[in-house]
């Protein structure tokens, strides 16, 4: 595989060759960025257009947005909020309720104007398309990494446990419900020999220590968390030991391999050797059902 490989994550034959990524201790993003690449320029390619219809409608640039805009808040969740150059996240961190919007899009007219008179080197209509394009990639990206993390999670884990030879809803369970002796949601469980092993998967990047650690407190004594990759001033690992979690790092490693080596010996049923090899690994994993890598409703 290569980084210019384009691999669809709505698709099994996608999720398979991304999972078989992780299993050779690859970065995932490098097979999804592609994606989330024309993503994005379909997003601004409809942002241009939303902006060519405002050319069109009135030489007032203020009655002229104002006019879209009312339009596209009745069909478009994400579009009326770009125009304001704003996020979700961000409207409601400022306070800007859905009835505050087109005043405060005026104020963002008016302060892009401004600025622009005092910078002709960007022209106005630079300025608005920069800004909604700006707010549009947050919304994306942070959609993409969202949905993209969470579906290959669940893909992992399940080809994982699939490959070692144990069967979900016999050997192992996925999305468990927190109940009365768990409080919190768990990615999965493990039958063992002593009850259940808790197993959390984070495809987190060196960012997010905090999610990391929550995962190990999550799991508890005896529990296995697999990430992809922490900071080299973490102290995840410490803290992993100290909590006798068994710890599993996605990025350069061999995971399937360590998976197998923690549950050895902890599982009633035999377990099967993982492959080893990158083309070992790629075969078994293109040759399991493409039902292992849908999730279920």
């Amino acid at each position: 595989m290569t980084m210019l490989e384009i691999y669809d994550l709505n698709s099994a034959e996608g999720k398979k060759r991304i999972v078989t990524a992780l299993f050779t201790g690859y970065n995932y993003r490098l097979y999804t960025e592609a994606q989330t690449r024309t993503q994005l320029l379909q997003t601004y390619l409809y942002i241009l257009k939303i902006y060519e219809r405002i050319q069109k409608v009135s030489e007032d640039d203020e009655a002229a947005i104002e006019s879209v805009y009312q339009e596209v808040e009745k069909v478009d969740k994400d579009l009326p909020l770009w125009l304001l150059g704003l996020t979700h996240k961000t409207a409601q961190n400022l306070g800007v309720k859905k009835t505050d919007r087109l005043d405060y899009l005026r104020e963002v007219i008016a302060h892009v104007k401004r600025f622009t008179d005092e910078n002709p080197q960007l022209p106005q209509d630079t300025a608005l398309l920069m800004l909604w394009a700006g707010a549009a990639t947050l919304t994306v990206r942070g959609s993409r990494k969202s949905t993209a993390g969470k579906t290959l999670e669940h893909a992992f884990v399940r080809a994982g446990l699939t490959l070692l030879g144990l069967q979900e809803e016999d050997d192992f369970w996925l999305n468990m419900q927190r109940d009365a002796e768990v409080n919190r949601e768990i990615d999965v469980e493990i039958a063992s020999r002593r009850g259940r092993i808790k197993m959390e998967v984070g495809l987190i990047g060196q960012g997010n220590q905090e999610v990391i650690e929550d995962k190990i407190n999550r799991v508890g004594s005896g529990g296995i968390v697999l990430f992809d990759q922490i900071g080299p001033r973490s102290n995840a690992w410490e803290t992993a030991e100290r909590e006798n979690v068994g710890f599993i790092q996605i990025r350069n490693n061999r995971p399937l391999t360590q998976l197998y080596e923690l549950l050895k010996g902890r599982i009633d049923k035999p377990l099967k050797a993982p492959p080893s090899s990158p083309t070992e690994i790629e075969r078994a994993v293109l040759n399991l059902p493409d039902n292992v890598f849908v999730a279920k409703e």
